[in-house]
């Protein structure tokens, strides 16, 4: 049997996904992805996301416990996606293999609604993403969500480190992320179904490995960018010394724009005031609508 999910653009080009529901010999059954395709006008939309979340639910209510599929292994953007939404890694070589575990669910937006969510809001420093975090957890909270925000540079204000224990044998960029599994723990035993947080996500290891600190979460990651000049201009309002010096080499040896290694969903350009960079970012993601409300079927169950 074979399923098909298709979301179609205003201009009327298509993007789809399609596939095979397959009978097993123990009378269980799964899903076989054969296809996700996004035009490329459409990408970095959350178009890819919305369809393989759709497939996922069709394939869900119909019996199907798990769902497995092939890519390039060096397909980093679609890779960063499946891991994303939980795919476990099944093989490595010229193409990689994923399998997701499939729930039953209770109606069509069950699957397409995860327990939380997060947003991750990465860039270089300078670029503006504490500050932009700060935003977008008012804008979530006046829309009635309950949001923790988390600055993950707080999470690793130690040191010196000693030379042996949990210090010496895990690097900064560790320590924030068991760090940021703990705090999210507490904020959802709170209350809080949506986690927003400033880090520093450069590859999609990385990405992923923020995903296994965030449990039961549906993790998005936005880049920020902004012009040379005013990324410059920032540092030298907060920084000093060494300190300064460090983040104006980086600047100038990899820019702002985003890399070639994609981890980020989509990109956003932080050149107006905070509260409106999060607005804009939170509808393009689709977690509040352009009035400023919670979108109805895409938000999470509280």
């Amino acid at each position: 049997m074979r399923w098909r999910s298709w979301l179609v653009s205003p201009n009327r080009s298509w993007d789809g996904v399609g596939g095979y529901h397959l009978a097993r010999p123990d009378a269980s059954s799964m899903l076989y992805l054969h296809r996700l395709e996004v035009a490329s006008e459409h990408r970095r939309q959350g178009i890819g996301r919305a369809l393989l979340r759709a497939f996922m639910s069709a394939g869900a209510q119909a019996g199907a416990t798990k769902m497995f599929f092939t890519t390039g292994q060096g397909n980093a953007r679609a890779r960063a996606l499946y891991e994303s939404l939980g795919g476990g890694l099944a093989a490595q070589g010229p193409t990689v293999s994923y399998w997701f575990q499939l729930h039953p669910v209770a109606g069509p937006e069950a699957v397409q609604a995860a327990a939380s969510r997060a947003l991750l809001l990465t860039g270089v420093a300078g670029v503006g993403k504490s500050t932009v975090a700060d935003a977008v957890g008012r804008v979530l909270t006046e829309a009635g969500h309950i949001t923790a925000v988390v600055d993950t540079d707080m999470l690793a204000q130690f040191g010196p480190p000693r030379s042996t224990g949990l210090a010496g044998g895990r690097s900064y960029d560790e320590l924030k992320r068991v760090n940021l599994a703990s705090v999210w723990s507490n904020f959802r035993t709170a209350g809080a179904r949506f986690l927003v947080a400033a880090a520093i996500i450069d590859t999609v290891a990385e990405r992923e490995r923020y995903a296994q600190s965030l449990a039961g979460c549906d993790v998005l990651v936005v880049k920020l960018i902004a012009e040379a000049g005013t990324v410059r201009r920032r540092l030298r309002q907060r920084d000093t010394g060494p300190k300064l010096k460090q983040h104006l080499d980086t600047l100038e040896q990899h820019g702002t724009a985003p890399t070639s290694a994609a981890v980020e969903d989509f990109t956003v350009t932080n050149d107006r005031a905070a509260d409106e960079v999060a607005t804009s970012m939170l509808v393009r993601a689709g977690w509040i609508g352009r009035d400023n409300q919670p979108t109805g079927g895409r938000t999470p169950q509280q």
